[in-house]
């Protein structure tokens, strides 16, 4: 009988599946291509932001089932890379492979939906043809994917992978209501001008400073209702691609002013400094400006910040701009979210 894995090891598997065929050329991956791959904004349901340490886990536990094994350098090289053998293990053709590998790293799916997604991955020539493969990794003795109940409304039929074990309902995982909104009572109606922006927020940006060389990052971002208060506590940390931690801060946001449309900021960051901004909050956007940066002997000499943050429907932007070392104040961040 086949072992279920876990979350963590299936995108762990889906990203070596999928980067075999899309990026041949560096492909088997070191820990922190991994890493990147498993943290990607795009491509993934629902997005996550593993440590290499996590990572590591799975790929450990991948190995000791005999999906995946380790590639050592020759000429000397001390860096070890990872591979899957998924198709040798489970005897997937090309095909069934593309299909396994979306359904991994996406989630329930319907037919149509994973002939669009799987373009990079194999030549379907229809939908009927991954309808068929579908078919024959369902009928197999030891099926490798499950076909749900048609919910109410819908044309075609969703599909899961059962590597992970059974689907948590007879919809699949992308049937499962969006996650509710943290409730804002019973904060006072003030801070209810911040409710588009309370949740938990992940995904990818870019960083550039006229003393450093450009860089990308991952960021989480959780803004939550601390109950019977009269602000927001605030949460953020950013990683970058290779899996390493980049920053983190976190602080109070409050409303403030007579018609609840000021907000001021105070958070504390990792790097030694402390930071105390003001602005405002309007239709979905949020602005602040440093009004006192302080820090530590050892910490970077920022004078000035200012931060954008815009809601719209389900996705976040995030703008930093900061004056530091020397510099005026520049543009250093700017990431795009989306709510989980």
């Amino acid at each position: 009988m086949r072992e279920v894995i876990g979350p963590v090891e299936c995108r762990v598997l889906g990203c070596l599946m999928e980067k075999q065929v899309t990026v041949p050329a560096s492909y088997p991956l070191t820990l922190n291509s991994v890493v990147t791959a498993c943290n990607q904004a795009s491509g993934r349901e629902p997005v996550m932001t593993l440590s290499p340490t996590e990572v590591e886990a799975g790929l450990d536990a991948l190995r000791a089932l005999g999906y995946t094994r380790k590639v050592h350098a020759s000429h000397g090289s001390r860096v070890v890379k990872h591979r899957h053998v998924a198709d040798e293990v489970l005897g997937l053709d090309p095909a069934e492979q593309a299909v396994l590998t979306v359904l991994l790293l996406r989630g329930a799916q319907t037919p149509g939906e994973l002939r669009s997604r799987t373009d990079r991955l194999y030549p379907f020539a229809g939908v009927d043809e991954v309808g068929a493969v579908l078919d024959g990794l369902a009928q197999r003795d030891e099926p490798l994917v499950v076909v749900h109940d048609r919910r109410p409304g819908q044309k075609e039929q969703r599909w899961s992978h059962l590597l992970g074990g059974p689907p948590a309902d007879d919809q699949g995982p992308a049937a499962a209501a969006p996650p509710a909104r943290a409730p804002l009572e019973p904060a006072p109606d003030a801070v209810r001008s911040l409710a588009p922006f309370v949740g938990r927020w992940v995904g990818d940006g870019e960083g550039s400073y006229p003393t450093i060389e450009p860089f990308g990052y991952t960021q989480e971002i959780e803004l939550a209702v601390v109950p019977g208060k009269p602000f927001l506590a605030y949460r953020s940390s950013n990683r970058l691609r290779d899996g390493r931690p980049s920053h983190t801060e976190s602080g109070f946001l409050r409303v403030v002013g007579p018609n609840g449309d000021g907000v001021e900021l105070v958070v504390a960051q990792g790097s030694g400094l402390v930071e105390a901004a003001e602005g405002f909050v309007a239709d979905g956007e949020l602005l602040l400006v440093s009004t006192t940066v302080a820090g530590t002997t050892t910490a970077k000499d920022v004078v000035a910040t200012e931060r954008r943050y815009s809601v719209e429907d389900d996705r976040l932007t995030v703008e930093i701009a900061m004056a530091a070392v020397g510099v005026p104040l520049t543009h250093h961040l700017r990431a795009h979210l989306r709510r989980t």
